[in-house]
Order: C-alpha cells, then sequence, then structure tokens
C-alpha cells in the first residue's frame, strides 16, 4: 500500500460544528458513557476521538485543551494512563512454536502503529492480517477497568474500526455489551467506524450518535499544496477525493497519469462483456482482497468515485473535476449510457468492499457485481 506521510493540519477548524458540539458536551457535565462517531472514510473521526479525549482531562481547557498542562503532553503522545486505545488485531495462533515471537512482533507494531498516530491525526493503523478486534481485547479491558478507582480525570476509551467488533461470531460485540450494560465510574467509550451499518443493534442503542461529515474540499486542497503538490495536481486530486483525506493521501504518492490510467481501466473492464476480462478481473480482485484488503478498497473507492462523478455531471452538479480527461471521459460515458444506473452501480461497488469485512467468497461477490452492472448499464 501507498506509504503514509505526516499531516499537521487544523482538523478542529476543518470540523467546527461537531467541536462545537463536543466542547458543549463537556461544559454541560452530563458526558455520556459511549458515544458512536460515524461517517464517511477520511473524514478526521479518529483525530476528533483522541482530542476529545484530550478535552476532557485537560486541566486548562476553555474552547480548546490546553496543550501545555501534563494531562495533554502526555494525551498528544497517547501515552496517557486515563486512555486505551483498542484496534483490530491479527488471531492468534495456538500451539505454534512461534506464537510468542508473533505475539512480540504484533505488539511492538502496535506501538509503532499508535506512536505514528500521534505524530499524525490522520494515520491510519493497519496491523498486518488484523481483520478483526480480538474479545481478548475486551476481556482485558474488562479487567483494567474493574482495577482503575481513581477519580481524577475520566477514563477514556477508545475502538478504532468499531464495525470491526462484529468480526466472526461477534464474540468481541457481546462482550462488549456487558461492558455497556453496566458501564463503570467515570469512563466514557468512545466507538469509531466508516461501517455503523454492521454493528450490532444492541451496542448502537446504547451510544449517543455523533455523525461525522466529510471533510471540506478546502481542507484537502490545502493538504495537498502544503505538502507539496502543484496547484493543478493538487486540485485535481482534491475534486477525486470528495473529503476522504486517506484518499487524498494514496492519490498524492503516485503520478496523476498513473491514477488516470488505473482508473480508465478498471472502468472498461466492469461495465465490459469480455470474458476474459472478467476471469481475470474476479480472478485477480478475489486475490487481492484477502492479500491486501486496503489495496482493494483503494481500487474500488476509485472506481465508486468515478460513478458517482458521472451522476453528478449527469444531474448538472460541480463534479470537482472540470477541465479533465477524466471528467470527458464520464462525458462520453453518459452519451453511450443514457441510462445507466449509477448509484445503483456504485453502491454495489461499496457492497464488494463491504463483503471483505463479512468474510464472504469474493470471486462469487465479483462475478455477481458484474452481472449485476451489465444490468444497471440498461436500466
Amino acid at each position: 500500500m501507498v506509504k503514509q506521510t505526516t499531516i499537521k493540519m487544523d482538523l478542529l477548524s476543518a470540523q467546527h460544528s461537531i467541536w462545537e458540539r463536543l466542547v458543549r458536551i463537556t461544559k454541560s457535565e452530563n458526558i455520556g458513557n459511549a458515544y458512536l462517531f460515524s461517517g464517511s472514510p477520511g473524514s478526521g473521526k479518529e483525530g476528533l476521538a483522541i482530542k476529545f479525549a484530550q478535552f476532557l482531562n485537560c486541566n486548562n481547557a476553555d474552547e480548546q485543551a490546553c496543550d501545555i498542562c501534563p494531562s495533554c503532553i502526555r494525551f498528544k503522545k497517547l501515552q496517557h494512563e486515563k486512555l486505551k486505545i483498542i484496534v483490530p488485531l491479527p488471531i492468534p495462533k495456538k500451539n505454534t512454536n512461534d506464537s510468542v515471537s508473533k505475539t512480540d512482533l504484533v505488539i511492538d507494531e502496535y506501538v509503532k502503529s499508535i506512536s505514528k498516530k500521534a505524530q499524525d491525526l490522520f494515520y491510519k493503523i493497519q496491523i498486518p492480517k488484523a481483520n478483526r478486534i480480538l474479545i481478548q481485547s475486551i476481556r482485558e479491558l474488562r479487567r483494567s477497568l474493574l482495577l482503575k478507582h481513581d477519580s481524577v480525570g475520566k477514563n477514556i476509551v477508545l475502538f478504532f474500526d468499531a464495525h470491526l467488533l462484529s468480526s466472526g461470531q461477534a464474540e468481541a460485540a457481546n462482550a462488549l455489551l456487558k461492558i455497556l450494560e453496566e458501564p463503570p465510574e467515570n469512563t466514557t467509550l468512545v466507538l469509531v467506524t466508516d461501517h455503523k451499518e454492521l454493528m450490532l443493534k444492541t451496542i448502537l442503542s446504547r451510544c449517543q450518535h455523533i455523525q461525522i461529515p466529510r471533510l471540506p474540499d478546502d481542507f484537502i486542497l490545502e493538504w495537498l499544496i502544503n505538502n507539496d503538490l502543484g496547484a493543478d495536481t493538487a486540485d485535481f486530486i482534491a475534486g477525486l477525493s470528495r473529503g476522504n483525506i486517506h484518499q487524498a493521501r494514496n492519490l498524492s504518492s503516485q503520478p496523476v497519469e498513473d491514477t488516470i490510467g488505473l482508473i480508465r481501466s478498471l472502468v472498461q473492464t466492469v461495465v465490459s462483456q469480455s470474458p476474459d476480462k472478467w476471469r481475470t478481473f474476479t480472478q485477480t480482485y478475489g486475490k487481492l482482497a484477502g492479500h491486501d484488503p486496503a489495496e482493494f478498497k483503494f481500487h474500488f473507492s476509485l472506481m465508486t468515485l468515478w460513478f458517482r462523478g458521472a451522476y453528478r455531471l449527469r444531474k448538472g452538479v460541480n463534479t470537482g473535476l472540470k477541465d479533465t480527461s477524466i471528467e470527458s471521459d464520464m462525458v462520453s460515458f453518459n452519451e453511450s449510457f443514457p441510462h445507466a444506473d449509477l448509484m445503483a452501480i456504485s453502491l454495489g461497488l461499496e457492497d464488494s468492499i463491504n463483503a471483505i469485512l463479512k468474510n464472504l467468497y469474493m470471486p462469487l461477490i465479483l462475478t455477481n457485481l458484474l452481472l449485476d452492472i451489465q444490468g444497471y448499464l440498461r436500466e
């Protein structure tokens, strides 16, 4: 996957309406036991959760955390005694000779990822082969919360990719439910997810929901320019990213020509009727879904953005890609397929991404996707 670079931007200004709401919650002193931060990918949800946790424990908080008190200094390093961050981890293998060494490697990877997250709130923690939040993590959390009785400060537990609590037989989700049913004193849990629809309804019902909007295009554009991209390239990538900072990071790491070529190739394949292209597509992306799900998601997100862009163009809405070859391709596509159900195609692509999270058989999912697209093209 593409390399992640450090971002130093003002997230709270970009999401000012959400931050104002969190400030009101804190000042009301009516802080809930559990919150759900949900919304589109790359909108800064995890960073906002970290800032919220820091704000709740700041010794000199006003409209923001002070950043200089002892509590804030430890929070900025994500090394605060009141903070616990739970992320997806690889499933431990039982009865293997190298199980201890592999556990050490996972711990080391976790520590490194937390350090990178402290430096860059937009950094996405992606530990290799981590596809669920483990029940062991929830059991350890329960034990640690039962032992904490210090009334100074508030215990904060952040769950990143919280929808992965429901992976497998949802053992972790059910274990967390017991904590939510009898919440520990002086503790707030914040569950962060791109996929609220994959979470147990019993968990959702016990959380106060905060919907995070996508980041403004101007924010993405400013970040790209601050990271040494030319104005034209930055404008193109900002338009294609649609408020997703992760997408912008990925796109900025490779030449624009390569991105355009990849999008064209993918779109041409999924709308074609060539058995050979279909066979290659299902085999390639069926394997990629297992070996590198992040890359799979990146490619399918590009296609989703393209078809949504074609839909906006058809409706006369600004695509953010004016006077680019990508928009020209969309014009030609709409002329060739004037009745295509573009939103249905976009949703089908998103469902294919979600199928990975559900551990479904991807070659079959992809074959059905291609068949469905043929139907949507002629509706």
